[in-house]
């Protein structure tokens, strides 16, 4: 998940109803709350999850109290972009909504730049998963060096 060395995982609480269906969503901190939910459009990143949010009993995502491991931003991570981009070298990335790396600038805060190779077609579409991502928006995994992240606190 993560190139080079430092960057181990860390565990956090999951903000109430929230869940992250697998690795390489980007997640936000929330301060009132003390807790983590998937980024969405507009918010400050704190770092890129590590796996799934952990499950209840019976196995459904636990929306109650659940926790998930992340990397901290800092090093080159791999992300999942959305899908239906073309991405090329150098390019800045922003975090987007359902905690999906885009291109699109907007009022979006940076993640970093992208360290791929240039693709020259865009980012496939995932199919099902098992994990219950529908494949509708979600892409593929995508190296970005998050040195250059925009820091900020959100405002709940």
């Amino acid at each position: 998940m993560a190139y080079g060395q430092g960057t181990d995982p860390r565990s956090v609480a999951l903000l109430a109803g929230a869940y992250v269906k697998g690795p390489g969503k980007i997640i936000s901190y929330q301060q009132d709350e003390d807790a983590v939910k998937l980024c969405e459009a507009g918010e400050f990143p704190l770092g890129i999850s590590a796996g799934e949010g952990s499950r209840a009993a019976g196995g459904a995502y636990d929306a109650t109290g659940g926790t998930v491991s992340f990397y901290p931003l800092g090093a080159t991570l791999m992300v999942q972009a959305v899908n239906g981009e073309t991405w090329e070298t150098g390019e800045i990335a922003y975090c987007g909504a359902n905690g999906l790396v885009t291109k699109t600038a907007s009022s979006n805060k940076k993640l970093g730049i992208y360290v791929g190779a240039t693709m020259g077609s865009a980012t496939s579409a995932l199919v099902e998963n098992g994990a219950g991502d529908s494949g509708a928006t979600e892409g593929q995994m995508i190296p970005i060096a998050t040195a250059g992240y925009e820091v900020g606190e959100q405002a709940s």
